[in-house]
C-alpha cells in the first residue's frame, strides 16, 4: 500500500517532466523559421545582382538585356521558393507532428495586432522622411531600422505562432542583438562595411542575428528532445511495475 502512495507523486512529477519538455522541444522546432532565413539569403543573393544589371541596362537603353534579367529573377525567386517549400516539407517527417494549445486571439489582442501595425507603418514612413528628406548618411541606415524593425520582431513574437519564429527567450534575443548593433554603429564602433559590401550592413544584422538565434533554438530543441526521451522512458520502467 505504501508503494503504491509513493508511486503516486512520482509519476504525477514525472508526468510534470514530460509535459514541461514536451513543450520546450515544440517552442523550439525552428527549422522551418531556419529555413525561411536561408531562403530570404538566397533571394537577396540570387537577384541583387541581376536587378543591379537589369537597373544599368534600363538606363542604358538596352531594353533587350533589362527583360532578360527580370525574366532570370522571376525564375530565380520561382525555383528558390519551391525549394524551400520542398525542403520543409520533409522537416521533422522522423520525429512526427507536435503542436501546441494556443488560446484564440481575444478582442483586445487584435485591437492591439492593429495599432501595432499602424505603428510600424509610421516608423517606415518616419525612417524614410530621415534618410531622405534629413540626409542622414547610409552607415546611419540600420540604427534607423531599427526604429521599425524591432517593434515588427517583437509583434512576431507575441502573434505569431512558433513555427514562423524563434521561441522562448530567443525571440528577445533577436531584438536586443539588434539594438545592441545599432548603438555600437553610433556610437563608432567600425563595424560599417563600404562599398561594394554595403549591403552587409543591412543583411548581417537582419539574417545573420535571426539565423543564429534559429541556430539557437534547433541546439535547444536536441536537448529537450533528449530530455524528454529520458522522462518517457522513465515513465514507461515505472508502469510496468
Amino acid at each position: 500500500m505504501n508503494t503504491q502512495q509513493n508511486q503516486v507523486p512520482q509519476n504525477s512529477e514525472r508526468l510534470k517532466e514530460i509535459q514541461k519538455w514536451t513543450r520546450r522541444y515544440a517552442e523550439n522546432r525552428t527549422l522551418p523559421f531556419l529555413i525561411s532565413m536561408s531562403t530570404f539569403l538566397f533571394l537577396f543573393c540570387g537577384t541583387g545582382g541581376l536587378f543591379y544589371i537589369a537597373c544599368n541596362a534600363y538606363r542604358a537603353g538596352n531594353m533587350l538585356l533589362f527583360w532578360f534579367c527580370i525574366f532570370a529573377v522571376v525564375l530565380v525567386v520561382t525555383a528558390i521558393v519551391l525549394a524551400a517549400r520542398s525542403i520543409e516539407r520533409r522537416l521533422y517527417r522522423k520525429e512526427g507532428q507536435v503542436t501546441l494549445a494556443i488560446p484564440k486571439k481575444t478582442e483586445r489582442q487584435r485591437r492591439a495586432g492593429w495599432i501595432v501595425g499602424l505603428l510600424f507603418g509610421a516608423c517606415v514612413m518616419f525612417s524614410v522622411i530621415l534618410v531622405v528628406f534629413c540626409k542622414i548618411p547610409s552607415k546611419y541606415m540600420q540604427p534607423v531600422s531599427a526604429i521599425c524593425f524591432i517593434p515588427l520582431i517583437i509583434a512576431i513574437g507575441i502573434w505569431q505562432p512558433p513555427s514562423v519564429k524563434p521561441a522562448g527567450f530567443l525571440v528577445w534575443l533577436w531584438p536586443t542583438l539588434y539594438v545592441i548593433h545599432a548603438v555600437l554603429i553610433v556610437a563608432g564602433v567600425p563595424i560599417v562595411f563600404d562599398k561594394p559590401w554595403t549591403a552587409l550592413n543591412m543583411l548581417i544584422p537582419i539574417a545573420g542575428y535571426g539565423i543564429l538565434c534559429g541556430l539557437l533554438g534547433h541546439f535547444y530543441s536536441r536537448y529537450a528532445l533528449k530530455k524528454l526521451k529520458s522522462a518517457a522512458h522513465l515513465q514507461e520502467d515505472t508502469n510496468e511495475r
